[in-house]
């Protein structure tokens, strides 16, 4: 294996050229320790710690080190190594690294963005946003039906406080019948038994329709 070329790859880092192909970026310093120049051959032992030990580990770092600055998805944490001219192998290998830590976690990030930005933006562009991040459609759907809906539950409970408040001055009736006229007022309001029963904690079921 002959170096066919080295040039320079922004500050102190340079890429080199493997019997004419692009083979791997180092620094400086790598170059004189491991005394690769154009023209020169590669002792099989060096490529090997180089391939096999070095480029492996500093793909993980690098992925490390992008992630305590903030999270990324998948896609968006291979493009950021691709961007770094690091070879398929070596992004995989960081890449299943990471995610064994649960630190790139594509459901968790989508759930995040979701609470985040729900309030102020349309789902379709949130879905747009996300599918743009390299999130699953289908994941993307099931979360925001489930906020959605979670959201619209914490919304009937607010409502049917208030109402409770205002016309039951937050009181619950001990008469069963007193009971049942309640809860059917809540009923013809459009709200469920369970609705009505989440909202008011302290509401029994048991004697009602008795």
């Amino acid at each position: 294996m002959i170096v066919t070329d080295v040039t320079e790859h922004g500050k102190s880092k340079y890429k080199v050229y493997v019997d004419c192909e692009f083979a791997f970026v180092l620094y400086k310093g790598e170059l004189h320790k491991y005394k690769i120049k154009k023209g020169q051959e590669i002792a099989p032992e060096v490529y090997r710690e180089l391939t096999e030990q070095i480029l492996p580990k500093r793909a993980k770092l690098r992925a490390m080190n992008l992630l305590t600055k903030r999270p990324y998805t998948e896609q968006q944490l291979r493009q950021k190594l691709q961007e770094g001219l690091y070879e398929q192998r070596y992004i995989d290998i960081a890449l299943e690294y990471v995610m064994s830590f649960g630190y790139v976690d594509d459901e968790a990030y989508a759930r995040d963005y979701i609470a985040y930005h729900i309030a102020s933006d349309s789902c379709k562009n949130i879905e747009k946003k996300l599918l743009q991040k390299g999130i699953d459609s289908k994941m993307i759907r099931r979360i925001l039906s489930e906020t959605q809906e979670r959201e619209q539950k914490d919304y009937e409970t607010e409502q049917i406080r208030a109402l409770f408040e205002k016309k039951y001055k937050g009181i619950i009736p001990d008469d069963p019948g007193e009971k049942n006229k309640m809860l059917g007022f809540f009923l013809r309001k459009g709200y469920s038994v369970l609705s009505v029963k989440n909202a008011l904690e302290d509401l029994s079921l048991d004697s009602l329709y008795n």
